[in-house]
């Protein structure tokens, strides 16, 4: 009989025992799925909850997350999160008051149990801490790009209108003046005599006070012309290759990306593209020219790409015929946005690519 009743007793204690490790496990599970589950609007909350639960099984009634390490008294259990202080935030710990069962942690299981939860609750707060920091990166990085994408338009702008009170400059004074001397001489040639030394000679200052006038109006053209303030980049491109296509290239430009970009992105990009465009006309006589502007939303980038075929590269192109002083100004344009230029021959010509971040655009 006596063999039976100890039989009886261990069933009953090893019962006990798989109830009580049922329920640590269950516990275990129920807190870090709370805690896992958690978005930032309840997080407080869970905490909250997964720091009483905590409590009640060490025996306690009440627990909480305090930043107070001084808030503990004689009738109160702290536990410091270490972890959390030495990713940057001291001073938390947990707590535990109004001890109610001062046997509640009497196995070492009890204590393992213990130890877990305060690890999964330390874990939360830990990875909470993590996001907060890389939404305060995230932030600032966000108000630093706003901070560039300002000071670009002001230096951009600075320099076109120092640009614009260029072209003033020249269309009131020099062109005025150049525009006058071939007026003067083509008067002076009506009153020559035809076919004598002298006629010759203001036939030849006639033609050359002629393309003086034409270079200069292309020069005040290009300095600011007015479709790219009013129709944008795409369309002041478009002028530049008409320009192109009169001394005898083909010219093709895509339609580009819908709507206008910021104002001085639109300025640097119509710059480079006119750089690109005029080393074609430089160094690549009679060469064939596409050029495209596209938006890559996914990457956060905006390329403009000039690529010319056939024609014939100059000898002062440079090395590999690379044109070495217009690659150099476009490199320097871009480098001050943080942009890069992709430039190299190809199978039957060379091609310039710009490749600029937007920054909030």
């Amino acid at each position: 009989m006596s063999a039976d009743l100890a039989l009886t007793t261990d069933l009953r204690s090893l019962f006990r025992d798989s109830e009580a490790r049922a329920a640590r496990l269950r516990l275990l599970i129920e807190v870090s799925r709370d805690l896992a589950g958690a978005g930032p609007d309840r997080l407080e909350c869970v905490l909250g909850q997964a720091a009483r639960r905590a409590a009640m099984f060490a025996g306690y009634a009440e627990g909480a997350i305090s930043e107070d390490a001084k808030a503990a008294t004689e009738d109160t259990f702290l536990v410091p999160l270490e972890s959390l202080a030495e990713r940057g935030r001291p001073g938390v710990s947990l707590i535990f008051s109004k001890p109610a069962n001062a046997r509640a942690i009497s196995a070492p299981e009890d204590a393992e149990t213990l130890r877990l939860l305060v690890e999964m609750i330390e874990a939360r707060l830990t990875v909470d801490l993590q996001r907060r920091k890389e939404g305060e990166l995230l932030s600032r990085l966000e108000r630093r790009e706003r901070e560039l994408e300002q000071v670009l338009s002001k230096v951009v702008g600075a320099q076109e209108m120092e640009r614009a009170a260029i072209s003033a400059d020249l269309h009131d004074g020099v062109a005025q003046q150049v525009a006058a001397l071939h007026r003067r001489l083509e008067l002076l040639r009506l009153d020559a005599a035809p076919e004598t030394p002298q006629a010759e000679e203001l036939d030849a200052l006639i033609d050359g006070a002629r393309r003086a006038v034409a270079d200069l109006r292309g020069i005040i053209a290009g300095l600011r012309p007015p479709a790219l303030d009013d129709l944008g980049v795409v369309a002041a491109l478009r002028e530049e290759a008409r320009r192109l296509q009169m001394v005898g290239h083909a010219v093709t430009v895509a339609d580009g990306p819908p709507g206008r970009l910021p104002a001085w992105l639109e300025t640097l990009l119509f710059r480079i593209g006119q750089e690109a465009l005029n080393n074609v006309a430089k160094h690549a006589p009679g060469a064939a020219v596409s050029l495209d502007l596209a938006l890559d939303a996914d990457e956060g980038v905006v390329a403009l790409t000039v690529e010319d075929a056939g024609g014939t590269r100059s000898a002062d192109a440079g090395e590999c015929g690379l044109p070495q002083f217009g690659l150099e100004i476009m490199r320097e344009r871009l480098a001050a946005v943080a942009g890069r230029l992709e430039a190299g021959p190809t199978a039957r010509g060379f091609r310039v690519r710009a490749v600029v971040p937007l920054t909030g655009a």
